[in-house]
């Protein structure tokens, strides 16, 4: 499943039905940090890009109700899910206005690996250079 994150009702069902429309069911998985569409993984390449294409533009719509509130989203939270690396589930909580921009940026997908990658980093960290001959 490919999961597309969203903080209003009203844009996620704009999504599904634009999802309908291209012949894509969308489910809506619960999750704590925020409201989820999913769509299956085996879907046309073209599709997806639509998809994907109309996803970042109702990113963008988001940004800016949360810009023209004053970033007083309704939902005041907002998170990524982490696995530690000792596999307790963890939730990084994230500014709306934050998450609302790394998404106009980055997939979901994207920004879970990218959390996930600053998790992993806090409990293992490498005090040396970044760079080792």
């Amino acid at each position: 499943m490919f999961e597309y994150m969203f903080f209003d009702e009203e844009l996620r069902q704009r999504f599904a039905s634009y999802a309908g429309a291209l012949g894509i069911e969308c489910t809506f998985p619960a999750d704590s940090m925020g409201l989820l569409a999913a769509t299956p993984e085996d879907i046309n390449e073209a599709v997806s890009d639509k998809l994907d294409t109309y996803y970042d533009e109702l990113m963008a719509e988001q940004a800016d109700r949360v810009d023209a509130s004053d970033y007083e989203a309704t939902h005041q939270a907002a998170g990524v899910r982490v696995t530690l690396s000792d596999g307790r589930p963890c939730m990084i909580k994230l500014e709306p206005a934050l998450a609302n921009r790394l998404l106009a940026a980055f997939t979901l997908e994207e920004m879970q690996l990218l959390v996930n990658t600053i998790a992993l980093s806090v409990e293992n960290p490498e005090n040396g250079p970044l760079c080792k001959r």
